[in-house]
């Protein structure tokens, strides 16, 4: 597949594009600059934000201000910035029209208390996936699994079953824009990527063992198209120090799949093909 993929041209697919002068590059800085939060940075300052976004500071300064104003940062009891509850209140309409979730909470809760670890459904959003749900005991677990955690298409295992869902055309677009935001960091994944592609696509699931984050072992097993147009897939995460390879590769993987396969069957999620 990553020859015929690359026999497409994938790797100069976007290469020459210049930058949409329709855009409003200052919605895109603001929206960059919440964008750097996160479980383990969650207060900023000033000089981080510019250094990082390779802004000046008087921009930052002002761009925080706005952001401070219009509820969705806060200032940090030390100083610097932290995101505010407003943000949480923008993704409410999303989670209100995925009511979908709730009828794979008997599932993923089987499968969370069979493994010990913690069941997430996943979509994607642009190049990232997103986790929308989340079931499992967070006690002793590297982070906590909440709606909302995101990461690189390539590098989970979650990501690598949604792209499987992409028709080939779509996945060799989908390649494109992940090699030109990052192409050593692509490139150095890329075969493992369409190896865990290739393997839902045949077995119905896949593993990654510290690709994202390295303290986690992950299995992931793609569903399909949920009734609002999303690809998602049903992922199970445990510490990588008290994962067994063996067991999961033999036992839970296939168990996943076997559950991927049941909720399709209940209608509610079609396979790529019959969209």
């Amino acid at each position: 597949m990553l020859e015929r993929l690359r026999s497409s041209g994938w790797p100069n697919l976007v290469g020459e594009e210049t930058p949409d002068q329709t855009l409003s590059s200052t919605l895109m800085r603001g929206l960059d600059i919440l964008g750097l939060f996160s479980d383990r940075e969650t207060s900023l300052t000033n000089a981080e934000i510019a250094r990082r976004l390779d802004l000046n500071r008087a921009t930052v300064s002002r761009l925080c201000k706005t952001l401070v104003h219009t509820g969705f940062l806060r200032r940090a009891a030390r100083g610097g910035f932290q995101l505010a509850p407003r943000i949480l209140a923008l993704s409410y309409p999303l989670l209100a029209t995925t009511r979908w979730r709730h009828e794979m909470t008997a599932p993923m809760r089987e499968l969370a208390e069979m493994s010990g670890g913690n069941v997430t459904l996943a979509a994607i959003s642009g190049t990232r996936f997103v986790q929308l749900q989340a079931l499992g005991n967070p006690a002793g677990f590297p982070h906590v699994p909440e709606p909302g955690i995101s990461g690189p298409l390539h590098l989970a295992a979650s990501g690598r079953a949604l792209l499987s869902l992409l028709s080939d055309a779509a996945l060799s677009d989908m390649f494109a824009t992940l090699h030109f935001d990052d192409p050593e960091g692509f490139d150095a994944h890329a075969q493992d990527t369409v190896e865990a592609i290739e393997r839902c696509r045949t077995e119905g699931f896949c593993s990654a063992y510290g690709g994202w984050r390295p303290s986690i072992a992950a299995l992931s097993a793609p569903i399909g198209i949920s009734p609002d147009g999303l690809e998602i897939a049903l992922s199970c995460g445990t510490p990588r120090y008290r994962a067994r390879p063996d067991e999961m590769e033999s036992d839970l993987g296939p168990r996943m799949a076997e559950a991927a396969r049941t909720l399709r069957e209940t209608g509610q999620f079609i396979s790529p093909h019959e969209r």
